[in-house]
């Protein structure tokens, strides 16, 4: 027989990061996210299944914020817009919200996805082996539907990936990709900000 070539079209691309110096960078975001916890303790409901989500930031009036975002804005938004084969610079890039979202023990996401953006964002600031890992699913719902019995799972049979939490890494990925987050099974709190991407 001879050799068969593969072609891997509509490629779903999760881009991983991690910010130096995140340990400094996350004491920070802590005491702000839980300050916000402390004055708004009812918070929003979204995905969040008994878990916290803070109201949007006030990203331009906050020092740690800002100083968070400088931590990987430019260079990174730069490479992911290559990668993608977008024309725009990385002054068009804009972060139109952010949040936070804390999930004690028992606590967790529900599956969704972020419309009305382009890119989305998970950075996580406080997380352990037991947090709960972030689930994406595949886009392709045809193939989802019907499919055989799966003895390995790859990159062509697999409708699911996990990706384990770890403080200060950052996730970017297209906002269209549905998401969803285990349950923390840990006694700590896994603390995670979101954030969307658009480009002006």
């Amino acid at each position: 027989m001879s050799q068969i070539k593969i072609f891997k079209f509509f490629s779903v691309p999760v881009f991983e990061f991690q910010v130096e110096n995140y340990e400094n960078i996350n004491f920070e975001l802590l005491n702000f996210i839980y300050s916000l916890k402390k004055e708004n303790p009812d918070g929003l409901i979204r995905s969040n299944a008994g878990g916290w989500h803070s109201p949007f930031f006030k990203m331009k009036e906050n020092e740690t914020i800002k100083k968070f975002i400088k931590s990987f804005n430019g260079p990174l938004f730069n490479i992911v817009t290559k990668q993608m084969g977008w024309n725009c610079t990385a002054n068009q890039i804009v972060i139109i919200n952010m949040w936070a979202i804390v999930n004690k023990k028992n606590t967790f996401n529900l599956r969704h996805s972020h419309p009305n953006s382009l890119l989305s964002a998970a950075y996580y600031v406080k997380a352990n082996d037991q947090s709960g890992e972030i689930k994406f699913f595949d886009p392709k719902d045809a193939k989802t539907m019907r499919h055989p019995e799966i003895s390995i799972y790859n990159d062509l049979s697999s409708d699911t990936v996990k990706i384990k939490p770890e403080e200060g890494k950052l996730l970017i990925f297209p906002s269209y990709i549905h998401h969803a987050v285990e349950e923390n099974l840990s006694d700590q709190d896994r603390v995670v900000i979101s954030f969307n991407i658009d480009i002006k």
